[in-house]
């Protein structure tokens, strides 16, 4: 039986791909730092290797017999200090590009992001920019997806923890001292407050993706479909003001909107970038999805035969899953 590969496999997006992936038949295994994690893994029938994304000669073993890679691991929201943008997606994707090109994997599926098409790239999106060029040359059959905003983390960010329910492994939750403090501090402003917070004058809009649907894009990448790089996004184009509208119609009260102007998230970015690289590339995130707008690919989900999920169906399955959850 044909094996795909997951990288970033204790992620948010990594463990809703295997689900995904097991769901559709598929044999995985999983690329793990932590022994711990393999009774989890090897309990719902997924094998397991131990490796690390810097270290080449565990990822040699690691792609040995695979027949496609789904590779979701990045920096964004690093669970270790010395998860760095340059040894994530710098040197620890360039030797998992070799190590796949050197056991002739199949296909290889590259979790990417939209590129801004007038605002700068950080380090992160210059990157992720790199890599989808080591991936094209390689010669390996690919799948690049460049995904919009997950609605999972923006729509938290905006003062909820109703997006993070029956969320595993949450990406917002990881041990990364910057966001667990931020978020601490207005994780419930929708719910107690009823103060919803936005990124700019919330008139931009984005085609925000939930991460279960990106994770039955990249199952079903692994599996077959076409080759080459695909824009990935939600079935609507929204402000988050219209998000703000869709908690008001599901939660039954009005919000009061709060607003970050723009220019706050460039500036924290650049003090940030001296001392706190990951910090300041999401201030710089919050830049970005203040200034640029984003559509939908529905040409995307209809190649792959995914069903979108809307912003209101996501945040009403969350919604009812609370009283589950008390």
């Amino acid at each position: 039986m044909d094996t795909t590969l997951v990288v970033g496999a204790t992620g948010q997006l990594g463990l809703a791909t295997i689900n995904e992936l097991l769901a559709r038949g598929r044999s995985v295994r999983a690329l793990i730092r932590n022994p711990d994690s393999a009774h989890h893994f090897n309990s719902i029938g997924v094998e397991t290797v131990l490796g690390d994304l810097t270290l080449r000669d565990s990822l040699d073993s690691a792609c040995r017999d695979i027949s496609s890679i789904v590779a979701t691991a990045n920096s964004a929201v690093p669970s270790r200090k010395t998860d760095t943008f340059s040894s994530v997606e710098g040197n620890g994707y360039r030797n998992l590009i070799a190590a796949a090109v050197q056991a002739k994997v199949s296909r290889f599926v590259y979790t990417s992001v939209r590129f801004p098409a007038a605002v700068p790239l950080s380090l992160f999106f210059k990157l992720k920019q790199q890599n989808a060029k080591l991936i094209k040359e390689s010669g390996m059959d690919h799948v690049i997806f460049e995904a919009d905003i997950f609605m999972d983390v923006s729509f938290a960010m905006m003062g909820s923890r109703i997006p993070l329910r029956n969320a595993n492994n949450a990406t917002l939750l990881r041990p990364f001292k910057f966001t667990r403090n931020f978020l601490h501090k207005i994780e419930n402003s929708i719910e107690t407050d009823r103060v919803a917070r936005i990124p700019g004058d919330g008139t931009t809009r984005h085609a925000f993706i939930c991460v279960a649907d990106v994770a039955r894009f990249h199952a079903a990448a692994a599996i077959g479909g076409p080759s080459g790089i695909f824009p990935l996004a939600g079935p609507e184009a929204l402000t988050y003001v219209d998000i703000v509208r869709i908690y008001e119609k599901l939660l039954g009260y009005n919000l009061k909107i709060s607003k970050t102007p723009k220019l706050v998230f460039r500036i924290l970015s650049t003090v940030l970038q001296p001392f706190n690289p990951a910090g300041a590339n999401l201030m710089w995130l919050n830049y970005l999805s203040s200034t640029e707008n984003t559509l939908p690919a529905l040409a995307t989900a209809k190649a792959f035969k995914i069903e979108l999920t809307t912003a209101e169906s996501f945040l009403r399955e969350k919604v009812l899953a609370i009283p589950a959850q008390s």
